[in-house]
Parts: C-alpha cells; structure tokens; sequence
C-alpha cells in the first residue's frame, strides 16, 4: 500500500479531505515528507524499513485507530500532548474552554483545580499560562494519570500535580480543611457527559478507541458529574472564584439550573465555535 491507496481506503472511514489530512500528517510528521516532496513524487520513494512501519501504521488507521494514538501524541493550545487510549483525544472545544478561563481569571491567580484532568492538557496549558500559580489535576484513572505527569514534565510545568481521587466520592475526594479551603480561583472541568443513549450518534472510531470512562454518563443521572464539581466549588473556591466547565449542549438549561440551585451567581452559558452551548460559568457567591 501506498500513501494514495491508504487515502483511497480511508475515504469511507474519514471522507476524502480528512483522509488525505491524516495521511499527510502520517507522512510529514513520521516520514519527514512535506507537501512539495509528494509533488516532487518522493513519497513513494521510503526506504524498506520505512516501508514497513508505513504497512503498520496503515493496518492501524484503517481499523478505525485515531490518528492521533497512532502518532502517540495530539496539538492542543499550541503545545504537544501525548495521548494513549487510557486518555481522550482532546477537542477543540476544550481549547475554547482554556481560553475563556484565561480571559475570564484576574490576576493575581494562586490555586486552580481541574477535575478530570485525563491527559492534564487543561491543567498544563493553564500552569503554563499562570507559572505563578499552583495548578492540581484530579482524575479517578492512575492510567491518565501517568500521561498527565508525563506531559507535564516534557513541557515543563512544574506548577502543576496530579493526584488520584474519585471525585463522585465524597470520602475519596478529601481535600484538607483550613489551608485548602476556600482558596481557589478556578475549578475547572471537562467532565464526562455523553449520555449513554447518545452513543449511536458518536464516531465508530470514538466508541471503539476512545476510553468510555471519560466520555459516558447513564442517562438517568448525566448531571452526576456537575452536581460533584458544584459541591467541591462551594467548599474550596474563594469568594468571587469560578467554575467553568464543557457541557452537553442538549443538557445546558438542567445544567444552568443546578448550579443556580446550588446557589453560584451569574451562571450562564456560551457558544462554542460551532454555534453550540458549550461552556458553563459560575461564580462562588
């Protein structure tokens, strides 16, 4: 197979412009082949060694295998993460929600918490953007963890720690009173929040690589998550603080509500890139 025949093959899978992005990004980013060398007709060129890591990667894309754990790496906020089936892939929208909380954040910023932190690109992109401040990352998955920490130290963020708590149990969840309390700026999260009736409308290659404890909630509870982000911004956000968080833009009226109810001020909602209610904020009364 050729680099010609693996876009023919992943058409179907992907649709032809993004076959033939994936493929170039194959190319470029493990071969060392630009766009002018595939004019230049050097793409068909590789050496034998070459041939066969192409055959493999091939093998794995064509099985529906995201690009991005095929690399082993993905680019978020204008950095580069590794990512591993033991973390999601993340998506543009997050970037969005890391730009709003800078733009939203006053300085000067201390202690920020990012709660399903995965492969920590929330909580390093905003260490990276706050040195000053200390950055925590919790996650229920010692597997995303290792990621995080090791995206953390190819990046140099050594204002931010990742620590293994289960943030639906308030038992595990234990933050040390005095000190700690009341005395963040930021809870952060990108939660889980697909329902699991929604799963028929997401990407083969979504259901069956990505990890389904981080994208699913039962359909009888999907609020699980933000009713546990609202109870620990209560107990450890200053006066002021905020909570931002992604969201199911099917659920964003019930989510606005429980935060409301919880008793945050100014909650409200804004739109993503696409036009979608996307990101929620609150702020600690």
């Amino acid at each position: 197979m050729n680099h010609r025949e693996l876009i023919a093959a992943l058409t179907p899978l992907h649709g032809e412009g993004e076959a033939r992005a994936i493929v170039r990004m194959v190319m470029e980013e493990r071969f060392g082949l630009s766009q002018t060398d595939f004019l230049l007709g050097k793409g068909t060129t590789l050496s034998a060694d070459d041939r066969k890591d192409f055959e493999k990667i091939a093998h794995r894309l064509c099985s529906g295998e995201p690009v991005q754990y095929v690399l082993g790496y993905t680019e978020f906020f204008g950095h580069r993460f590794r990512v591993t089936p033991d973390v999601l892939i993340p998506r543009p929208e997050t970037e969005e929600l890391v730009q709003y909380a800078i733009d939203e954040l006053c300085a000067p910023v201390s202690k920020l918490f990012d709660l399903c932190t995965g492969s920590g690109c929330i909580a390093i992109s905003l260490a990276l953007a706050f040195p000053s401040a200390h950055v925590q990352g919790i996650d229920i998955s010692e597997s995303a963890l290792a990621i995080a920490r090791e995206n953390a130290a190819a990046l140099g963020a050594s204002n931010v720690e990742f620590v293994q708590q289960d943030l639906l149990s308030p038992l595990s969840f234990a933050v040390e009173e005095g000190a700690d309390s009341q005395s963040l700026d930021l809870v952060i999260s990108n939660p889980p929040y697909v329902r699991s009736s929604e799963a028929g409308e997401m990407a083969e290659t979504v259901l069956k690589h990505e990890p389904h404890l981080a994208l699913f909630v039962p359909d009888a509870d999907p609020l699980r998550f933000y009713r546990a982000i609202a109870a620990v911004a209560l107990r450890l956000l200053k006066a002021g603080g905020l909570v931002l968080a992604e969201i199911n833009s099917a659920l964003a009226v019930e989510t606005c509500r429980l935060f409301v109810d919880a008793g945050f001020l100014d909650v409200s909602v804004r739109d993503d890139q696409y036009g979608r209610p996307r990101m929620l904020k609150a702020r600690h009364p």
